[in-house]
Order: structure tokens, then C-alpha cells, then sequence
């Protein structure tokens, strides 16, 4: 009888020893248009300690929070074009702009070294040229934008931060789209990296990723998708065309009808680029839609751009390069399968949207909010 009571309760504890832990929350770190924050003509190195501070919190709270996944939604580094030029052409002086990609290298290096697998997708200011110059001398944004060489050579698939990561699965033109594969206990999803206003052929490679991945649930980050919420509104940014004139690269609408509402395991788009004029150092940036999918599965889309807000520490307009250090952080509980959507800022030291406060003067559920796991996570 000794011996039975014994052999059970091993038995019993080499099951719980080996069956998988549930319930358990996991986040995702979503980084906000840090182009003020590298911009090498605003207030340096005050911009750049910033994006280093965002960047060490992520390090530091990996653990607490259980971050599994940070993503970047464009908009990397202010002048694209990173050439090395100095002087000046008429009244117009010209930045060595590859420092803003040095300036970024180092913050997104913390990352790396504290082993948390993260992605970028290029913003219009990431392009090539887009920072290039016009017509009588004058600065200006090129179009249509176009290249990718220096993000490549920066954030490539042969770069540091991917090269040999096995939750590294690819990329495509120019290294401008990818996509990765994480995995938690038994929470999985496969992460679409997909640039700004994706061109036919980026959408082709993409849905052959997720033909090749057909029972994981798939969130997109892109620059481009939402427009921040004027009196309820939810509309895409679909007035950005001029960006691309003349080329196959698709508006939000044309994404979504083309692919995203076709493959019924995308439950989840994650944007920036879009925000306010700043008024008195704060700046709105955040939108939330949900359509349902040709299934009828509901994609949660999200908006979140901070690059407007400049209240820093002092409480005054203007003492931050703009952004503030403010993050946004997904929480997925597998308990209660719900999704906690909120926003803090490492500058600040302070949370968005909580007791009722308009942190950005606008109402408080744009930044604190939950929604619950829709079929794709729990089918």
C-alpha cells in the first residue's frame, strides 16, 4: 500500500511537472514614430536618451510584465535619405542624417541584448529618399518614395538583431517586409511586418507566409492604417495616396479587402503615423476599429502615435522632443481572455487614460481599454 501511495503521488507530480501552464499574461510592446526622438535638429542628446530610457524599461520589465514581443510602427528616424552631407544649399542647411540611424541602432541594441525578439516596418520618413530635395534648392519629401538600402543595411534580415534568431522567419523587398514567429508556453502567433501602403507583391509574398502558417493567429503591424478618432470616427488613412502616386503600393481599404479580410487568422492590426497638431504640448494619436472578416471574426485595429506630445518632466510645452516616452503595451490574459490595451510613458512616469484623466484631451478609452480574445486566439 506504501508503495502504491508513493507511485501516485510521483505520478502526480511528474504531470504537473510536465503539463503546460494556461493561465498566464503576456505582453506585447508596441513603439511609437521615434522620429523626434533621432531627429538630429531638434535638442540632442535629450531626444535620443528618450528612446534609450523606453528602450531600458522594455529591458528591465521583461520579466514582470512578461514581455514576449516588441513592435515598431514606422516612422524609425526623421530624414531617410541618410547621406552623409554637410554645408548648406541656398539658405537651406543639410543634416549628416545617417547619425539618426546610429541614434536608433543604439537604443533598439538594449532590446537585443536583453533577447526580445522585436520588429520594424519603415514609415514614410524611413524611405531612401524621402527626405531628398525639390525644385529650386528647397528640402523637401521626394515622391513616390522609394528604396530601402539604408534600412536594409540597418534592419535587415542579415543584420545583428535577426541574423540566426529562430523566431526570425523572413523577409522580402529589400528587407522592407517580415515576419516572425513567437512562442510562449502555449500561447503562439505568427507577426507580419508589412511596409507602408504594401505593394501588390508584398501582399503576394505575405499571404504566401500565411498560407505556409495555417492554424496561427497573425497580427500585422503596418505605418499607415487608422486616422485618430475626430467625434467617434474610425475612418483608414487612405488620404496618403500621393505618397506612392504612380506605383501598385495599396491604400488601407485596397489591404483590406484584398487580404486581410480574406484570411480569417489576422485578428489584429497595429498602426502610428497618423496624429493631431500639437496644442499646448499634447497631441492625439490613438484610434481603435473593429470589422469583422469574411468569417465573421472580428480584427481589432489599432492606432497609436505619440510623436505630437512634447510635455516633459517640467509639466511645459516643448521640453520633450516630442513623444514623451509614451508606449503602449498589450496584455493578453489566458485566464480571463481578455486584452488589456494601455499606455505609459518611461519620461513620465505615468500611465494614460486612468481615473477618468484625457491624458491627450480626448476620452480616456482610447488609451486605457480591454476587448475580449476574439476566435482567432481561442479556436
Amino acid at each position: 500500500m506504501r508503495f502504491t501511495v508513493l507511485h501516485k503521488s510521483m505520478l502526480l507530480a511528474t504531470l504537473l511537472a510536465v503539463l503546460p501552464v494556461y493561465a498566464e499574461k503576456l505582453t506585447i510592446a508596441v513603439i511609437s514614430d521615434t522620429q523626434n526622438y533621432t531627429d538630429v535638429t531638434l535638442p540632442q542628446p535629450r531626444g535620443i536618451n528618450t528612446f534609450i530610457q523606453q528602450m531600458q524599461y522594455l529591458a528591465d520589465n521583461k520579466a514582470n510584465k512578461n514581455i514576449i514581443f516588441a513592435t515598431h510602427v514606422g516612422d524609425v528616424v526623421q530624414h531617410g535619405d541618410g547621406q552623409f552631407r554637410t554645408g548648406s544649399v541656398g539658405k537651406y542647411t543639410l543634416w549628416n542624417t545617417r547619425t539618426e540611424w546610429d541614434y536608433a541602432n543604439l537604443a533598439l541594441s538594449i532590446l537585443d541584448n536583453a533577447n526580445i525578439p522585436f520588429s520594424l516596418v519603415p514609415g514614410n520618413h524611413d524611405y531612401d529618399n524621402y527626405n531628398w530635395y525639390k525644385e529650386n534648392n528647397g528640402p523637401g519629401d521626394s515622391r513616390p518614395l522609394k528604396g530601402g538600402s539604408v534600412w536594409s543595411s540597418y534592419f535587415g534580415a542579415n543584420s545583428k538583431y535577426f541574423s540566426g534568431k529562430n523566431w526570425y522567419g523572413g523577409s522580402y523587398n529589400n528587407d522592407m517586409n517580415s515576419f516572425q514567429l513567437i512562442t510562449q508556453g502555449n500561447f503562439k502567433f505568427l507577426h507580419l511586418s508589412l511596409q507602408m501602403e504594401p505593394t501588390s507583391d508584398d501582399l503576394q509574398w505575405a499571404q504566401r507566409v500565411l498560407d505556409a502558417h495555417p492554424n496561427l493567429p497573425v497580427i500585422i503591424t503596418t505605418h499607415e492604417w487608422l486616422d485618430p478618432s475626430f467625434n467617434k470616427e474610425t475612418t483608414r488613412a487612405n488620404g496618403y495616396n500621393d505618397y506612392f502616386k504612380g506605383t501598385n503600393h495599396q491604400t488601407p481599404d485596397q489591404v483590406w479587402d484584398t487580404f486581410i479580410r480574406k484570411n480569417k487568422n489576422i485578428f489584429m492590426v497595429l498602426s502610428g503615423h497618423a496624429w493631431t497638431p500639437t496644442l499646448e504640448g499634447k497631441s492625439h494619436g490613438q484610434n481603435l476599429r473593429i470589422d469583422k472578416n469574411d468569417v465573421g471574426y472580428p480584427v481589432y485595429q489599432v492606432l497609436q502615435d505619440y510623436q505630437g506630445n512634447t510635455l516633459g518632466k517640467d509639466g511645459k510645452a516643448g521640453s520633450d522632443n516630442g513623444g514623451a516616452g509614451w508606449l503602449r503595451f498589450i496584455e493578453f490574459d489566458t485566464d480571463t481572455k481578455k486584452i488589456h490595451f494601455y499606455t505609459y510613458s518611461t519620461l513620465l512616469n505615468k500611465y494614460a487614460g486612468r481615473n477618468g484623466e484625457k491624458t491627450f484631451d480626448v476620452s480616456p478609452e482610447y488609451s486605457d481599454f480591454k476587448l475580449d480574445f476574439p476566435p482567432q486566439l481561442i479556436q
